[in-house]
């Protein structure tokens, strides 16, 4: 009798016969549950009884489970066993014990769109945050006698000041660079008023890198008051 019910916890042969301390955790866990069943207790409490098992002492326990006339309660996190044996569901939630009518896979079913609502609250909860957030922000602007569209007004006509002043740079540098070009051209120096014009040439490239130099002074300073607008606008 003892063998054949060692032999439903996947004992057989001689392996009745090792001693407990010769036994892996696993092993002694289903000793364990072997003792418990041929007690006569009618209420088993197990807490986390697959904790360190394995899938062959799983699967005894949920064949003891299923044999067993008593009545077991059951904590566990293992879903699949809960699934394949709970007969009555109880949540345990902020100290308190609830009662769900209906199977565990239905209690999934539920509990997975009870946190699908939750997260659609949550979400909604932090867009109507980021709103008043954004509100107190602009009053607050407002009160330093800035608004968020008088903000926004400063920001594009900085972006602008910038565009026209590389605008401005990259003309400049174009005459630079085709002043320069017409110097360095061997055949104005051919020509009879060649020398002349090689002089006024040359003058003329100096006027141009003295606008290139207050061009690009003042592409620099519409880059900063953009850089500072941008700043105080995060």
């Amino acid at each position: 009798m003892v063998q054949g019910h060692l032999g439903r916890f996947g004992f057989s042969g001689d392996e009745v016969q090792r001693r407990a301390e010769t036994l892996s955790g696993g092993e002694r866990a289903r000793v364990a549950l072997a003792m418990m069943m041929l007690s006569r207790a009618n209420l088993l409490i197990l807490d986390e009884p697959t904790n360190h098992l394995d899938v062959e002492s799983i699967e005894a326990l949920e064949d003891a489970i299923e044999r067993y006339e008593g009545t077991i309660i059951l904590v566990s996190h293992d879903r699949a066993l809960l699934r394949a044996l709970a007969t009555k569901v109880w949540v345990l939630h902020d100290r308190r014990i609830t009662e769900f009518d209906g199977s565990f896979a239905e209690w999934e079913v539920v509990s997975e769109e009870r946190a699908h609502a939750a997260a659609v609250q949550q979400s909604e909860e932090e867009a109507l945050r980021r709103v008043k957030e954004r509100q107190k922000t602009e009053r607050r602007d407002a009160s330093k006698g800035g608004t968020a569209d008088q903000q926004r007004s400063q920001l594009r006509e900085a972006k602008r000041a910038v565009e026209r002043t590389e605008g401005e740079v990259a003309r400049h540098e174009a005459e630079v660079a085709r002043l320069s070009a017409t110097l360095e051209d061997p055949d104005l120096y051919t020509k009879p008023d060649g020398a002349k014009r090689a002089r006024e040439l040359g003058v003329e490239l100096e006027k141009a890198k003295r606008a290139l130099d207050r061009a690009l002074g003042q592409w620099g300073e519409a880059t900063e008051a953009l850089e500072r607008l941008e700043k105080a606008t995060v």
